[in-house]
């Protein structure tokens, strides 16, 4: 198990640093979320309607993991930067949401590993753009492995496939005071694979800071919404043999990072019963790496991390072909051994959001040789 790097916070109210155009935010906002979600979001797509009984009692115990009251042994909260290139140079904003990870076991049943992660947009940072999505693994080990999993997820949904598309969704949900979100449930068996999708519209635009209240309407519609489907495959047409979620085979390929597995090394799993590969593509060993961040109450959060190991992934859709790649710094030594302390996502050239992670607040908890320093709010006038 990783070291442990508790924190509560309550994000703080304002803006800093230069101002990006909101359709950037958006775009930001979305694209971490789509990784969240596998990079092809919870749609459901083509699928067998509402299932069988069977499917039905499956997806029932699924959500009945999900609800399962985690005692976790690693928590960790990350800051998000957001950040463009101008021909030469990059700029960007730091602060204009977070989230964080979750891992640790069912306290009532120590056979579930439950992994969970929240990101997304804060939108007294962000222009009052509310783009986010949440997401619980839980995967059933026995002695020979992970033997089920399952994983619940629910995000701010977008069907816009520009900025301009983006721009005018928002408007709209705004004006009709309909806002869309989509939630799934998807369960890996041996020999099966099944999800249960469902789009809809809530009168109330919650935000990341409301994710109890929000997961209640989702577990809702998942069970009884008119918008629900049901995705299932069986047998023969199921190539990938692993039963781990996304969550827990980049979480097993960090471990083999850590280890010095030579690389490319791959790992297949299935979300919305579809088969995705995830390959951590190379390792690099990283000296010394400086970290700072504005905060948006403007205080500055600066940070030195020494002996990391750059870890670089690709995550690809088997039946489309897509792929997205992102890059995570983990920690190598004393308390930050496995800790991921920076989360990069650059789907293209010119734009890339960062997760930095937000330090303990016993400082005591660092590993040696990290220098922390948060520095007092300038002054104005």
């Amino acid at each position: 198990m990783v070291a442990t790097h508790r924190r509560r916070t309550v994000p703080a109210n304002g803006s800093n640093g230069l101002k990006l155009a909101p359709s950037v935010l958006r775009s930001a906002c979305l694209l971490l979320v789509l990784l969240l979600y596998g990079a092809d979001g919870c749609r459901g797509g083509t699928a067998s309607g509402r299932g069988g009984s069977q499917a039905e009692a499956a997806i029932r115990e699924a959500v009945h993991w999900a609800e399962a009251q985690p005692r976790f042994g690693a928590e960790y909260d990350f800051v998000m930067t957001c950040r463009i290139r101008l021909l030469f140079f990059w700029t960007g904003k730091d602060d204009i949401g977070g989230g964080y990870i979750r891992i640790g076991r069912a306290a009532a049943d120590p056979s579930l590993e439950v992994i969970r992660l929240l990101f997304g947009s804060d939108p007294a940072k962000a222009h009052g753009i509310n783009r986010w999505g949440a997401g619980t693994e839980i995967v059933r080990r026995g002695e020979g492995g992970a033997e089920s999993s399952a994983f619940f997820g629910f995000m701010k949904a977008s069907k816009g496939e520009s900025v301009t598309a983006m721009e005018r969704e928002i408007s709209n949900e705004q004006q009709a005071g309909q806002h869309l979100f989509e939630g799934i449930v998807s369960r890996v068996d041996p020999g099966r694979a099944l999800a249960a999708t469902v789009p809809f519209y809530s009168q109330r635009d919650f935000t990341f800071q409301e994710l109890g209240a929000a997961e209640k309407v989702v577990m809702d519609q998942l069970e009884s919404g008119a918008g629900r489907k049901v995705r299932e495959l069986e047998g023969a047409s199921i190539g990938c043999g692993r039963r781990g979620g996304f969550l827990s085979t980049v979480l097993d390929l960090t471990g083999a990072a850590l280890a010095g597995t030579r690389t490319p090394v791959s790992r297949c799993y299935i979300f919305n019963s579809r088969e995705y590969r995830v390959t951590l593509q190379n390792v690099r060993f990283v000296a010394e790496k400086a970290v700072r961040v504005t905060l948006s109450n403007r205080e500055r959060l600066e940070r030195t991390y020494h002996a990391l190991k750059e870890t670089r992934f690709q995550v690809e859709n088997l039946a489309t072909g897509k792929k997205d790649n992102f890059t995570i710094l983990l920690g190598t030594e004393g308390s930050l051994r496995g800790v991921p302390v920076q989360i990069n996502y650059q789907p293209n050239w010119w734009f890339q959001v960062t997760l930095n992670l937000k330090p303990p607040r016993d400082l005591s908890a660092l590993a040696p040789g990290v220098a922390t320093t948060t520095l007092p709010r300038p002054r104005r006038g």
